[in-house]
């Protein structure tokens, strides 16, 4: 398994991030890679120095961590922008996963463009977990956004992976393909019950081909009518899972603008971890 590589920005919310990595490289074996990534967007003469304040403030918050000191994790500042570079150094050492810390939307700002966390995820060909909540303990239960497409599958498989004790839930938000207009999609629609029904025989069938099920019945699992990122999101604070689990699609342009990015949106909104796995 290639390195973990969890990248933080000092504050307490990549703390989360840092302890999260920590226990999954502990769990799977894999080497513990921890980057800060300073904003070249300052003359060279500050960089330097900054660079300097960084590695030492960085090495003084991972010491003060038992269960991530323990590890002897390797430790960098770079320099660079984090949506172009944090990409570039997960394929440069062949990662398995990345670990970010939560960052939350800025209002109106993310209308005009996407915040970090959405760039990184457009550009990295690789898992990325954001960290949320304290790793008190390995995840328990998991929802999987479920569309019956590889993504998804790989996205469930890698959570199994990663906590092989989790229970997962196949999730599943239909919303009618024939609406049009802006908000269409945020309806959802109306599904008849003959489309309900074959939505949950199918469910069914995957549950059972995924094979990490108790018994014969397979995954719990259900369908929902509704944007699919405002089902999952609502799910989540209904069922208060320790992860969701997502499969990325590589949607673009007005696609992306009607359908949304549910795998973008769980990861700034969700009350909980989000496993995000690459466009297959």
């Amino acid at each position: 398994m290639g390195p973990i590589i969890a990248a933080t920005d000092l504050s307490p919310r990549s703390d989360i991030a840092l302890h999260r990595a920590a226990q999954i490289a502990r769990a799977t074996g894999a080497p513990l890679q921890i980057v800060h990534i300073l904003d070249d967007e300052m003359p060279a003469a500050v960089l330097n120095d900054q660079a300097e304040v960084l590695d030492h403030s960085l090495r003084t918050i991972v010491a003060a961590m038992d269960d991530v000191a323990s590890l002897s994790p390797q430790i960098d500042v770079e320099v660079g922008h984090v949506a172009r570079l944090l990409p570039k150094i997960a394929t440069d050492r062949g990662a398995s996963l990345i670990v970010l810390g939560s960052h939350r939307g800025r209002g109106l700002a993310d209308l005009f463009g996407s915040p970090t966390l959405s760039r990184v995820m457009g550009a990295v060909g690789v898992p990325i977990l954001v960290a949320v909540t304290e790793p008190v303990m390995p995840w328990k239960k998991a929802i999987v956004g479920w569309d019956f497409s590889p993504a998804a599958e790989a996205a469930a498989r890698l959570a199994v992976s990663l906590a092989p004790d989790v229970t997962l839930s196949l999730l599943h938000a239909w919303a009618d393909p024939g609406l049009a207009g802006p908000y269409a999609f945020e309806m959802g629609g109306v599904a008849s019950g003959q489309t309900m029904q074959q939505l949950k025989g199918s469910l069914e069938e995957a549950s059972k081909a995924l094979g990490h099920a108790p018994d014969v019945d397979g995954i719990p699992h259900d369908a929902l009518v509704g944007n699919p990122a405002e089902v999952i999101l609502r799910q989540a604070r209904a069922e208060r899972p320790d992860v969701l689990v997502i499969g990325r699609h590589a949607r673009s342009g007005i696609v992306r603008v009607l359908m949304g990015d549910t795998a973008a949106r769980a990861a700034l909104h969700a009350p909980c971890d989000v496993l995000i796995a690459p466009p297959d």
